[in-house]
């Protein structure tokens, strides 16, 4: 990749425009990195299919002896729970003495928006019936908004304890001992379905993988290091312009960018940088305190990390149309979001000119703690210092979401309140480059549709 400017120290020109060697306008930002930021701001290889993350989880593993085996073995103590190579598994546990033949287990369903469990039983003829009756219950759970590979990692341990189980494979284990790896795999931070993971189909990943850079920013204001990847669209010509799409909470981004980038190679949307944004590896960006920190409690700092530091930095290494990208949060996000949106003019820089604000969660715990909360009802005082609106929302929700954290509401409006008084503000300001709507969705399924048709221009 050829690098049309580096910029590669402090600057206090302004944002300028320049004329490419084509002719093209250039928008230049000013970079505001400092000399430490510069200095750990690098460019590496694609570390995000090995999976780091799980590099830092098993090496807590194996600094504590105790549970060498449990990471070596499949452990099980009979009708309590098992650990398979390292992974605790609870759900559909086999039949006492189980060799393959007939029998009866129970698959637990959680009701991801209440989180309610309940028991079914699963009755089978043979193991080969039970593989896909089991594999059939966790397809279920996927559509039902479980992440697809916490689900599938989950369906292999347990294929493989009854394999173990089956074949004479098994070492049991007191209760003792799994209570105690337990607190050990749980208090770490290790799996919970959550921990330190990245949602993504790594084979779509890996099919595009060489349209994937991936770069490492330190941000001194916050003290926090961050990864961000930037996907260049097909058929990729590093002497044109093409305006990024800015999406935050990278863990969860990776089957929207796939899919985003299928969407350009078959030309239902135009060639865009995707730019996705998350905590270092080691950070578990799935935990809503540490996302509820930067996006709620650091919203500023933190704008001014993406609009001084990584979108300057960026621009150094790719041609950005700064006048048609975007900037997308969700949630939390959604929450900073809306702050960006109604801040972009304290900056000098302006390297967006369009945000999506999903499902802003302007009720969050993370949120109305924070001593300017108040402020996001007149919009950060956008409309005291200017007289319109330059930039043009698109703000989204799902219609049934409101009772998905209905208990966390109190006197707060509900998403979808929040949602209708933001739009009844910017219509007694005046502002029309709005669009606002709601999607058949709780929470976050929505999200992938609504990424996909605002790419295609279908929004």
């Amino acid at each position: 990749m050829s690098a049309i400017l580096l910029i590669a120290s402090c600057s206090t020109t302004p944002q300028t425009d320049v004329t490419g060697a084509d002719g093209e306008q250039l928008t230049l930002l000013t970079n505001h990195m400092t000399q430490t930021e510069l200095q750990r701001a690098s460019q590496t290889d694609l570390m995000l299919l090995d999976h780091p993350w799980e590099s830092k989880m098993n090496s807590e593993v194996e600094d504590d002896e105790k549970f060498t085996s449990l990471k070596d073995e499949v452990c099980l103590v009979p009708g309590i729970g098992a650990v398979v190579y390292g992974k605790p598994v609870f759900n559909a546990l086999p039949p006492a003495g189980y060799d393959g033949g007939p029998g009866t287990v129970i698959f637990m369903n959680m009701d991801q928006q209440t989180g309610d469990t309940s028991g079914e039983e699963l009755s089978f003829n043979n193991y080969d019936e039970l593989k896909v009756k089991l594999r059939v219950k966790y397809d279920d759970i996927i559509a039902n908004g479980y992440p697809k590979d916490p689900a599938d990692e989950e369906y292999d341990c347990l294929i493989k304890l009854y394999d173990a189980v089956i074949e004479g494979r098994t070492v049991e284990i007191d209760t003792t001992l799994l209570d105690e790896y337990l607190e050990f795999y749980y208090l770490r931070g290790m799996q919970n379905e959550e921990s330190y993971y990245w949602e993504m189909d790594d084979a779509a990943v890996e099919a595009i993988k060489d349209s994937i850079y991936e770069y490492h920013l330190y941000d001194e204001e916050l003290d926090l290091g961050f990864v961000v990847h930037v996907t260049t669209p097909p058929s990729y010509d590093s002497s044109k312009q093409y305006p990024a799409l800015v999406m935050t909470d990278a863990v969860w981004r990776f089957d929207d960018v796939t899919s985003l980038y299928d969407s350009m190679v078959q030309g239902k949307a135009e060639p865009q940088y995707l730019i996705t944004i998350g905590f270092e590896y080691d950070v578990d960006g799935w935990d809503n305190e540490i996302r509820g920190n930067i996006f709620c409690n650091h919203k500023k700092e933190f704008l001014d990390f993406i609009t001084d530091n990584m979108m300057p930095y960026l621009g150094g290494q790719y041609r950005i149309d700064y006048s048609a990208s975007t900037l997308f949060g969700h949630s939390q996000g959604g929450v900073f979001a809306h702050y960006a949106a109604f801040n972009y003019d304290r900056y000098e820089n302006r390297p967006f000119t369009e945000y999506v604000i999903a499902s802003p969660a302007f009720w969050t715990p993370y949120f109305t703690d924070v001593s300017d909360y108040e402020q996001y009802k007149n919009e950060y005082g956008f409309f005291d210092r200017n007289n319109t609106y330059n930039g043009w929302l698109f703000i989204a929700y799902g219609d049934a979401e409101d009772e998905d954290y209905d208990e966390y509401y109190g006197d707060n409006d509900s998403t979808t309140e929040g949602v209708r008084h933001l739009c009844e503000r910017l219509d007694a300001h005046g502002v029309a480059s709005y669009k606002v709507k709601g999607y058949n969705s709780h929470h976050f399924q929505y999200v992938h549709e609504l990424l996909l048709e605002y790419a295609q221009k279908k929004i």
